[in-house]
């Protein structure tokens, strides 16, 4: 399992342990689960979509199921660099660093329920307030394995020995009444040996 995969894994396993774990923290609007993907996915959210090129993240209905809803909101996860070091004089071993980036998106709609109802509060501040409550999802579950996180899937064995949370920045987009942020963060394995 690459990294990128290794932390949409761990995003999306860990998410409604984390909605539960905040509790009231969270408006129940807001109580939702997004679309988790990597950057390289080729699947389309469209019907009949070609695949890899676009996702709809404009939801007119939304229903609550086990008390986390699922939603079009998007959460993308890509590798940005990668440094290896050996620390050792005989190399042997190597310590990986792996930047990656996490992309959370939202749209400022008005959302309704199955049974039409509108989705409240729906005024100006529903696409900010969801990103806000998103964002502190991801920080949590980030922050509950910072000292990493050990997976076996199958024969591969895949150990995170550090997750750290970095620096956030807005990327919004008025005109289509979008949402979003960037999150940095950085995966560390130490010791592997060569």
């Amino acid at each position: 399992m690459d990294e990128t995969t290794f932390l949409v894994t761990l995003l999306d396993e860990y998410w409604n342990t984390a909605v539960t774990a905040l509790g009231s923290e969270i408006p129940a609007i807001h109580r939702v689960k997004p679309q988790i993907m990597d950057i390289r996915s080729m699947d389309s959210t469209r019907p009949n979509g070609r695949g890899g090129n676009r996702v709809r993240i404009s939801s007119a209905k939304e229903t609550t199921a086990d008390g986390v809803t699922p939603s079009k909101d998007l959460i993308v996860v890509m590798e940005d660099s990668q440094n290896i070091e050996y620390p050792t004089r005989d190399w042997s071993v190597r310590n990986e660093t792996f930047n990656m980036s996490i992309s959370i998106r939202t749209k400022q709609d008005d959302r309704r329920t199955n049974d039409n109802a509108r989705v409240a509060p729906s005024g100006s501040t529903f696409g900010r307030d969801r990103i806000e409550n998103l964002y502190k999802i991801v920080r949590h579950i980030l922050e509950t394995n910072r000292r990493g996180w050990f997976r076996s899937a199958g024969s591969l064995e895949e150990n995170i020995k550090h997750i750290v949370f970095g620096s956030r920045t807005e990327s919004n987009d008025k005109r289509s009444r979008i949402f979003g942020y960037k999150i940095n963060v950085t995966l560390k394995r130490f010791a592997v040996s060569l």
